[in-house]
């Protein structure tokens, strides 16, 4: 029973989202829409007159209303209602880009949504820079790898100049790690080693990019020797797999010295090299 009343439910629920709009058969039914809309969440000119449309496709109707409400003072024009959503985005501690985006979504013209943005600039001195120190400042930073925090403040519009600058001047943010260091951190440098031995990558090779990866790489020579010493990484045998997979005439002078460039770039020693052409 109680299944049934569950997806008796989930289908009264989908029949109700589907419900087709009622059509507005005067023009008091589209005041009507209208001042439902706009009690619901301030909406630019372009919003409304969606809205409006979806009630009716007399665009007379539409026209008047939407008029009427600007007069009124219902509706603000796009100029106002950018000003005034730009107001609430500085206040709230957003960038210019994030403003930017919003009017864009809401069908505000970007000359439009930068005019006010200036205009607000220039009433309150306003220095996104200092929006985004008070922001920061406020924030928890537990947690955060100096990539995350980076991101997240971009996410508020901030330009991505100010973002470096504020984290490198803040005495907590300037000292969060990269989420690639706290991967190399938490790092084997063992299992490191073995996955790119397992590639058939040379000893050089595999410190290097060890490195970029930016883990620990002072251990390395003594974690390679115990390697080889208890067979777990046999070198030769691998530059010999390595050169397998290349077609080269090693009775050629030439192509010698190509497979030995080869072997070479692929981070194997003179050593190993030699005697694998050798065999």
């Amino acid at each position: 029973m109680g299944i049934l009343f569950s997806s008796f439910q989930s289908f009264e629920v989908i029949m109700f989202t589907q419900r087709p709009i009622k059509q507005a058969k005067t023009i008091d039914n589209v005041y009507g829409s209208a001042y439902y809309h706009l009690e619901a969440k301030d909406r630019t000119i372009g919003e409304l007159r969606k809205k409006l449309e979806a009630k009716t496709d007399n665009q007379e109707w539409i026209d008047t209303v939407l008029n009427d409400l600007i007069d009124r003072g219902y509706l603000k024009s796009d100029k106002k209602f950018a000003v005034h959503f730009a107001e609430m985005a500085f206040n709230s501690e957003k960038g210019r880009q994030y403003i930017l985006t919003k009017l864009k979504e809401k069908g505000i013209e970007n000359s439009a949504a930068n005019e006010a943005i200036d205009y607000l600039v220039n009433r309150d001195n306003i220095c996104e820079l200092t929006l985004l120190n008070n922001r920061l400042s406020a924030m928890r930073l537990e947690g955060f790898s100096s990539d995350k925090l980076y991101s997240a403040l971009l996410k508020h519009g901030f330009r991505s100049s100010d973002v470096r600058e504020a984290i490198q001047s803040h005495p907590v943010a300037s000292t969060l790690a990269s989420k690639q260091q706290i991967k190399a951190d938490k790092a084997d440098i063992v299992k490191e080693i073995e996955r790119l031995a397992r590639k058939l990558k040379g000893k050089s090779v595999i410190k290097r990019e060890l490195q970029q990866k930016l883990i620990d790489v002072s251990q390395f020579d003594e974690q390679i020797e115990k390697l080889e010493m208890d067979g777990s990484i046999d070198f030769y045998q691998n530059c010999q797999l390595r050169l397998e997979k290349k077609r080269f005439d090693l009775t050629n002078s030439k192509e010698k010295s190509k497979a030995y460039a080869y072997l070479y770039s692929h981070g194997f020693s003179s050593d190993e090299i030699k005697e694998t052409l050798a065999s």
